[in-house]
């Protein structure tokens, strides 16, 4: 898999969705929206429950925006009605957000999720919804930055993909293998939220002879979606989550937040911070296996 060639790996699939027409819930504007008719289980998931099929990812198209006011939600939730109060409080903290948004119809998908989380606040959601909108913007800048890596099935998996990468590389090949392993790598890298290794692989398959153009854009891409727009969401999502862990949620929600956090903070290498939250996921009987797996495969990495 990881001398496939370097840009296929990029290629997207149609995503089979359905779309039908609603009327905004502010405004009356008919809004597009979308609904998933068929999935799959056979791409992978990162530690930060980012789960993605190989056959494109529905979450590009799961927020719906109103093309008049720019308004944005699920588009499950396009069809719920609002009060007066609570059409003026989410036009108004939509309104502050459009100067700092591109023309409406240039928006890109995580632009729709940002307009989202500020519809969602001003509805009354609660700090954890708003948290989990910010999270799933951040996976669909991943999404662009690298793609689909099958079999990436959490941390585990991926620190196995990563050392058996680094085997590949002590082997006789030529340069365009070599940069085709570099690039496969950083992707790996990136997905595993480990941006030290994902820019030491990137710099080297930049220094590799013969680095071909479509692969130097590949890579800008890649450092582009993946380290200055993901990181930004990432950055919202910490703030939302940590407000909402102040907050009263279930012991299920506390412990999933927890550890959301905690891989939020490890991903943008405040290290310090996010052990004390994933030694919590450990001690706490009742989180999930799973969450106690991957939170343990996290803590002895920092």
């Amino acid at each position: 898999p990881l001398l496939l060639p370097l840009l296929a790996v990029l290629a997207a699939h149609a995503t089979r969705i359905q779309v039908d027409t609603v009327a905004c819930p502010i405004g009356g504007s008919p809004t597009k929206v979308y609904d998933k008719v068929v999935s799959n289980t056979l791409g992978g998931f990162d530690s930060d429950l980012a789960a993605y099929p190989d056959k494109g990812q529905f979450r590009q198209y799961a927020v719906s925006t109103c093309p008049d006011n720019l308004v944005s939600l699920y588009g499950r939730d396009m069809r719920k009605t609002m009060d007066e109060a609570t059409q003026l409080r989410v036009l108004t903290a939509v309104r502050a957000l459009q100067p700092t948004l591109p023309a409406p119809d240039d928006l890109q998908v995580w632009d729709r999720y940002v307009l989202a989380a500020a519809s969602y606040e001003a509805m009354g959601a609660g700090e954890l919804k708003v948290a989990e909108v910010y999270l799933e913007a951040s996976w669909t800048a991943r999404d662009r930055a690298v793609g689909v890596v099958r079999g990436l099935e959490g941390p585990i998996a991926t620190r196995a993909m990563l050392d058996g990468g680094a085997k590949e590389l002590d082997k006789g090949l030529t340069d365009d293998q070599r940069r085709t392993v570099l690039f496969n790598l950083a992707r790996i890298a990136h997905r595993g939220g480990h941006t030290a290794e994902r820019d030491s692989l990137l710099a080297e398959l930049e220094a590799t002879p013969g680095l071909q153009p479509r692969e130097a854009e590949a890579a800008q891409t890649m450092a582009h979606y993946g380290g200055v727009v993901e990181p930004a969401l990432q950055d919202m999502a910490i703030a939302a989550f940590t407000r909402a862990l102040r907050g009263e949620l279930s012991m299920d929600e506390k412990i999933r937040a927890t550890y959301l956090l905690g891989d939020l903070l490890r991903r943008r290498g405040r290290g310090r911070e996010a052990l004390p939250l994933l030694t919590r996921v450990l001690a706490e009987e009742e989180a999930p296996l799973n969450l106690r797996e991957m939170a343990g495969a996290l803590h002895r990495e920092l």
